[in-house]
């Protein structure tokens, strides 16, 4: 017998200025992408801003569903999706986030290659990633799911319709339980 596990993809629109300016040039609501692995999604990770006031120190971020940010953002919509995935998938995947965070001080979010691979340019950076690029990285190297491209080209929207996501929940993240 298979022991399964679920796990939690949300897109959001936190209608931040950097998220506004994300969905103007891809013409879609959804700018961020993030993981939790509970239901009520109160932890998300994901590579994003790192300081409140500033989108100038991105990295990898681990998101409190009470933490600063959705205090000040505590208008967010999202989509969540739920993912049945194998007990190995889910150590795996939690292999890999323990070591993204452990090493974080590594990582760093990638500005120069989102503007690129925007104008046509396939490019990605060693330890740089966009919130959709690490999703869709985690996803792959935990066997989970496949985007037949390369990861670095995955966007939020690429997350839609996906036929192992089960769509949960629509609405105001903080009001999702």
């Amino acid at each position: 017998m298979i022991i399964v596990k679920k796990i939690y993809i949300i897109q959001m629109n936190t209608k931040t200025i950097p998220s506004r300016i994300i969905s103007l040039f891809t013409a879609y609501k959804y700018s961020h992408v993030a993981i939790s692995l509970n239901k009520n999604c109160d932890i998300t990770y994901s590579f994003g801003r790192k300081n409140l006031y500033s989108i100038f120190n991105g990295g990898f971020i681990m998101e409190s569903k009470n933490g600063r940010f959705f205090k000040k953002f505590n208008d967010t919509d999202c989509k969540i999706y739920e993912i049945v995935i194998t007990n190995r998938q889910y150590r795996d995947l939690v292999r890999l986030v323990n070591y993204v965070k452990k090493n974080n001080d590594i990582y760093g979010y990638d500005y120069l290659g989102i503007i690129l691979r925007y104008l046509g340019i396939k490019i990605s950076f060693k330890n740089k990633y966009v919130c959709s690029y690490f999703i869709a990285q985690l996803l792959e190297e935990s066997k989970i799911y496949n985007f037949n491209k390369e990861t670095f080209l995955v966007k939020p929207k690429d997350f839609d319709n996906i036929n192992i996501f089960n769509l949960i929940y629509t609405g105001k993240y903080l009001l999702y339980k």
